[in-house]
C-alpha cells in the first residue's frame, strides 16, 4: 500500500474505534462467526473473551495435480466496550499436490490478522443492524504464505432479524492481498433458520471479483448450542468456476469467558 493509503486506513481505524459506544451489547447466548463465511454486526460485549476455532479440508475435484489443503483456523475476540471489540485471526495451513505421481507438500502460518469491529446501528423496521470490521493482514509471517506488505480487509455488515427466528445477513468486503495494489471485492449472503431446540442451520452464497474474474460458491451447515457459552458447528461448501470444481468441509467450536465482575463468584 502507498503511504497515503496507510494514513487513511489508520485515520479510519481511530475514528471508528473512538466514536461508537451507544448500545447494550451483551447477549445471554454466544454470538459467533462460525459456521459459514459471513460475520455478524454485533461485537462480543464488554470484558468478554471469545474463541472461534475450527479445522477445514479443501480439495479440487477435477484438477490434474489434485491440490488439497488442511487449515486450522483460530479467531480471538475481546470486547473493550459494549460496541467495540479487538480481534486476531491466526491460520496454520498445509497444502499438498501431485506431480508425476509424486506427492509434494508444504505448510506454515498462512494468515495473521489484527483488527477491530464496531456495532454501528440496531435494526429499525426495514433498516438493518449494521457493523464494520477491519483487520490488517500482517506481512512476512512465513516463507510459504507470507505477503510482502500490510494488507487491510474491510467488511461492512448489514443483517436483518426476520419473523419465526429466521435471519438474513450480508457482508460487503474489500480485501487486499498484500502483494499488489489491486483490491478484491467480495460478498456473502447468509440465510439462517432454526431446526429444533438448540440446533440451527444456514445456507450461503458468497463470491468475489478481482479485475474481470468473478467466482461464486455455495455452502451450508449446522450449529448446536451446547450451552449459553459453547457452540459446535459443521459445514460444507462447493464451487464450480472456470472449469474448476472444488469443495470444503469444516467443523469447529466457539466458546467464551466472561470477565465482568458481577459474573465472577467469590
Amino acid at each position: 500500500m502507498h503511504k497515503t493509503s496507510k494514513k487513511r486506513v489508520i485515520i479510519l481505524f481511530f475514528y471508528l474505534f473512538l466514536s461508537f459506544n451507544f448500545f447494550a451489547q451483551y447477549s445471554e447466548t454466544i454470538r459467533t462467526g462460525r459456521p459459514g463465511q459471513s460475520i455478524g454486526a454485533f461485537t462480543v460485549g464488554k470484558n468478554l473473551l471469545q474463541f472461534q476455532q475450527g479445522v477445514e479440508y479443501n480439495s479440487e475435484i477435477n484438477s490434474g495435480i489434485n491440490p488439497k489443503s488442511i487449515i486450522t483456523n483460530n479467531v480471538i475476540r475481546f470486547g473493550i466496550k459494549e460496541t467495540i471489540e479487538i480481534s486476531a485471526l491466526l491460520d496454520y495451513q498445509k497444502n499438498s499436490f501431485t506431480i508425476s505421481d509424486t506427492v509434494r507438500s508444504y505448510s506454515g502460518l498462512s494468515n495473521l490478522h489484527l483488527g477491530f469491529r464496531v456495532h454501528l446501528t440496531n435494526q429499525k423496521g426495514v433498516l438493518p443492524t449494521t457493523g464494520f470490521q477491519m483487520r490488517l493482514k500482517m506481512p512476512s509471517i512465513s516463507k510459504e504464505y507470507g505477503n510482502e506488505y500490510v494488507a487491510p480487509v474491510m467488511i461492512f455488515v448489514a443483517n436483518w432479524s426476520l419473523p419465526k427466528n429466521l435471519s438474513l445477513g450480508t457482508n460487503w468486503i474489500l480485501s487486499y492481498n498484500g502483494n499488489n495494489q489491486i483490491p478484491t471485492g467480495k460478498y456473502v449472503v447468509n440465510f439462517g433458520f432454526p431446526i429444533f431446540g438448540k440446533l440451527s442451520g444456514f445456507v450461503e452464497n458468497y463470491g468475489q471479483l478481482n479485475k474481470d474474474r468473478f467466482e461464486t460458491r455455495f455452502d451450508g451447515g449446522f450449529a448446536y448450542l451446547a450451552n449459553n457459552n459453547i457452540q459446535f458447528d459443521l459445514s460444507a461448501g462447493y464451487g464450480d468456476n472456470y472449469a474448476t470444481k472444488d469443495y470444503f468441509v469444516s467443523g469447529g467450536i466457539s466458546w467464551r469467558l466472561n470477565f465482568n465482575k458481577k459474573n465472577i463468584k467469590s
